[in-house]
């Protein structure tokens, strides 16, 4: 998931913390720098559960368990002081800002935590007065300091959509100089994807200057976005997880437009969902996520088949039931048959349908639907709904219910092989992890350089080149690695990482930056950007680090994890095409993914890639038993879409790829 927590996001969120008034506070963990974990308890039904917060990021229920510090920080032995065994006596949002209030009772004494998901984000205790015992980050801004023995200020209140009259409305955009969506998002604090789904509701080009709006499409804008907001007022929710290649990319409180061409998941919960994404990102208490997902994929399937042939066997004997109860009835049924052929032919048939439907034998009949259900009782007196054909014979009828139990049999056999494929894929999957956790471990006791928390390659010349993997890591690789002497590098399409062209070699030994090092990197940001997956190739640029800024111009809105570009950009074509091998860093196995010519010049045992029609996770388990690693390992390195194997050397690849 690419995007932080909106104002939206904790209206459901509160929502469902609801359920969490009267719950006890037992522990208090602060086990990173950035999260918390606050361990839960119904003293009614003894029921345990953890409220995961990561500062000014997400927040979640789990029943997960985490590696906990031997000494306990400052903040969290603050925390347990005044809240241990404290009661959660109310849960709310302020305002309708980024920031959740819980209210917390302790021997009649009164607390309050407040999360706040704005700015760096924090989380602050206050006493009953409302000053502040001791905050995660101390914090100064003009009109407010977040600081002990401070009293606690709310920031300046934000436009709360659902208080917008049409004439307040109009007003906001009008008075915006930007298009549609960024005053949907800033303006009327919509949030960037809801901002985009309402101009998808509405049919309006998002890009579109609010200059150019008439009243007509304001006032048309305005009564849509009322209809949205009457979901959240009515808490008709139905929360989904987005997935794209059976990765989480949303979480939203119900379907979305702009998501349609995605896969949807339907979860019970929108709080404890985010533990999907959030969670365990960084921890070894996380199994391959990959293979357990595949693992349990096809226990379900097992699930569902064994459900579906027991199905069957249940149509088979009502078949059998079927044709012999109308069989028995045979006389009822053929004068049955006979009257309603007669009233057919008429010219009024209404009465006749009427004395019908009127008949005992009769549960419903109709003409125009070709419906004709019948209450008949077989040999053993017990009463069956049968459905007649009625342009048909009682002998055909009962011999069509003779035929489809004939094809159930067939079907049968036909689901029970299937059955036993999956068992045995099944046990594949289950092997195979198994042995990708025994490869892991192994990999494991190598040193992992700093590069590789980010998408990486080393040019042909030696320097490091690093990607972001999304909005946040393009961020940070920005903030934190763009230094003076180094490159920026992006392809010029939206949905492509930042690349950061290092002055450095593995060893931080500074070396220039060359042409050629510059095609790789533009190569390099192209085959990870969306144009893989419609292109065959795509045009990419670099840049100095002092043409790269985070700073709009006023008005402008710049989404996270993208950069404004000032001056003249340095252009290259680059055709999408890019290999995977293996290569040795002070003697440690890495598999690297990167420009062909790169990838070549580190080793002879690599594989050739380009946009295709062979999915990832096949590709991946192709690949992975080529190199002897991990799926998982590959899947991370491969690019964004559907590939096709080219070409592979020194790999003892399947010469019958599965496209």
């Amino acid at each position: 998931m690419q995007r932080k927590l909106s104002s939206f996001d904790l209206y459901l969120v509160v929502s469902e913390l609801q359920d969490y008034l009267g719950y006890i506070i037992e522990k208090i963990y602060h086990i990173s720098r950035s999260e918390i974990v606050i361990k839960l308890k119904n003293l009614k039904t003894k029921k345990k559960e953890s409220l995961y917060i990561k500062n000014n990021e997400y927040l979640s229920i789990t029943n997960k368990q985490f590696e906990t510090p031997l000494k306990p920080t400052t903040f969290a032995m603050t925390l347990r002081k005044y809240l241990t065994n404290g009661k959660i006596s109310k849960i709310s949002q302020y305002e309708f800002d980024r920031i959740i209030e819980i209210k917390i009772i302790k021997k009649d004494t009164e607390y309050n935590l407040i999360i706040e998901f704005f700015s760096k984000g924090n989380i602050i205790l206050l006493n009953s007065e409302k000053i502040i015992i001791l905050p995660l980050i101390t914090q100064h801004w003009s009109h407010r300091k977040i600081k002990s023995k401070e009293i606690y200020l709310h920031p300046p209140p934000q436009i709360n959509p659902f208080k917008l009259t049409k004439e307040n409305f109009s007003n906001l955009l009008k008075e915006s100089k930007s298009d549609l969506v960024r005053t949907l998002a800033v303006n009327i604090n919509l949030s960037g994807p809801i901002a985009e789904e309402i101009c998808e509701i509405i049919n309006i080009n998002k890009n579109k200057n609010i200059a150019d709006l008439n009243q007509a499409e304001i006032e048309k804008i305005y009564f849509e976005l009322k209809i949205f907001l009457d979901k959240f007022i009515n808490e008709k929710f139905s929360p989904v997880l987005v997935l794209k290649d059976s990765e989480i990319i949303d979480i939203l409180p119900f379907e979305f437009n702009i998501y349609k061409k995605f896969e949807y998941k339907k979860v019970d919960s929108f709080i404890k969902s985010f533990e999907k994404i959030i969670i365990f990102e960084k921890t070894d208490i996380q199994k391959t996520r990959i293979n357990t997902e595949i693992i349990e994929k096809f226990k379900r399937r097992i699930v569902q088949q064994k459900e579906a042939i027991e199905k069957l066997k249940g149509e088979i004997i009502e078949k059998k039931i079927e044709g012999e109860t109308i069989y028995l009835n045979y006389d009822i049924c053929e004068n049955l048959i006979k009257e309603i052929s007669n009233i057919l032919e008429l010219k009024n048939k209404e009465n006749g349908i009427k004395r019908i439907n009127e008949s005992n034998i009769v549960k419903e009949f109709n003409p125009s639907d070709n419906l004709l259900l019948i209450i008949i009782k077989d040999i053993n007196g017990k009463k069956h709904i049968i459905k007649l054909d009625f342009r048909k014979t009682v002998a055909e009828n009962a011999e069509k219910a003779y035929a489809e139990r004939k094809k159930y049999k067939i079907k049968i056999k036909g689901a029970e092989k299937s059955l036993e494929k999956t068992k045995i894929e099944l046990q594949n999957s289950i092997n195979n992890h198994l042995k990708i956790k025994e490869n892991k471990n192994k990999e494991s006791l190598g040193k992992k350089f700093w590069f590789e928390n980010f998408r990486w390659f080393i040019s042909s010349e030696g320097n490091i080149i690093i990607g972001g993997k999304d909005s946040i890591s393009n961020e940070r690789i920005v903030k934190k690695y763009l230094k003076q002497g180094d490159r920026y590098a992006h392809a010029d399409i939206i949905g492509a990482p930042s690349c950061i062209i290092k002055n450095i070699d593995v060893n931080n030994k500074t070396i220039p930056i060359k042409e050629k090092t510059l095609m790789e990197a533009c190569i390099f940001s192209g085959c990870y950007s969306k144009a893989w997956s419609q292109y065959s190739e795509v045009q990419s640029y670099w840049v100095l680090p002092e043409q790269v800024s985070k700073t709009p111009q006023s008005g402008e809105y710049v989404p996270k994890g993208a950069f404004i570009i000032r001056g003249k950009r340095n252009y290259c074509k680059c055709n999408l095409e890019m290999a995977i091998g293996e290569i040795y860093i002070d003697n440690i196995k890495k598999i690297m993914g990167g420009p062909i010519q790169s990838v070549k010049n580190y080793t002879n045992k690599f594989v050739l890639l380009k946009p295709g029609n062979m999915k990832k996770n096949i590709a991946a388990e192709k690949i992975s038993k080529g190199f002897e690693t991990s799926i998982d390992i590959i899947m991370k390195i491969l690019p964004p879409g559907n590939v096709s194997i080219i070409e592979s050397f020194g790999l003892n690849l399947d010469s019958k790829e599965r496209e």
